[in-house]
C-alpha cells in the first residue's frame, strides 16, 4: 500500500493573529475600566500657597470720575508721563490720566543764533517761538539776526 502525504493548505498564522487581537482588545477594555474607576474615585487634594515669583502685571480697567483706575501685581513700576504711579496695599490704583508716551526732541542751537527757518520754507522765526519748535532738526537753518534771514530770502 502506498501512503500519500496530505498537505494542509490554509493559514498557519491565523490562530496567532487571533490571539494577538484578543489580547489587544482585553488590554484596551481593562485600561478603560481602570481609567473610569480612577476618575470616579476622587483623589485627596492638598492646597498649598504658590511660592513662585509673580509676573509683573498691570490691568487698566478704565477711567472713572476723571481718574485712570486699575490694578498692579508683582514687581511693577508704572509711569504716566513724568509721574510714577503707586498702588495701594490691595494692588489698586487711581491716577490722573496723562500722556503714556512723551516724545522729547532736544536740539542744540548754535551759539549767537537768534532766528531759525526751514530749508523747505519761506518764513523765519525767533529760535524760542512755538513755530520754530515744530521745525524738523535736519531742515533748520540758523541766522544771527533778522537782516541775515531776510538777505537769505526768508520773510517774517
Amino acid at each position: 500500500m502506498v501512503q500519500k502525504s496530505v498537505s494542509r493548505k490554509g493559514y498557519p498564522l491565523l490562530p496567532l493573529i487571533g490571539a494577538l487581537l484578543l489580547a489587544a482588545m482585553l488590554g484596551y477594555l481593562l485600561g478603560r475600566i481602570a481609567t473610569v474607576r480612577i476618575a470616579l474615585s476622587p483623589l485627596p487634594t492638598k492646597v498649598v500657597d504658590d511660592s513662585r515669583r509673580r509676573e509683573p502685571t498691570v490691568v487698566l480697567q478704565g477711567i472713572q470720575n476723571g481718574k485712570l483706575i486699575g490694578s498692579m501685581s508683582g514687581e511693577v513700576r508704572m509711569w504716566i508721563g513724568e509721574q510714577q504711579i503707586f498702588s495701594g496695599a490691595d494692588g489698586q490704583f487711581a491716577a490722573e490720566p496723562g500722556p503714556l508716551l512723551v516724545n522729547t526732541i532736544s536740539v542744540l542751537i548754535p551759539e549767537g543764533m537768534q532766528f531759525v527757518a526751514s530749508s523747505r520754507g519761506k518764513k523765519y522765526y525767533p529760535v524760542l517761538a512755538s513755530q520754530a519748535q515744530n521745525l524738523a532738526p535736519e531742515n533748520r537753518v540758523y541766522f544771527p539776526d533778522a537782516v541775515a534771514a531776510e538777505v537769505a530770502g526768508y520773510s517774517r
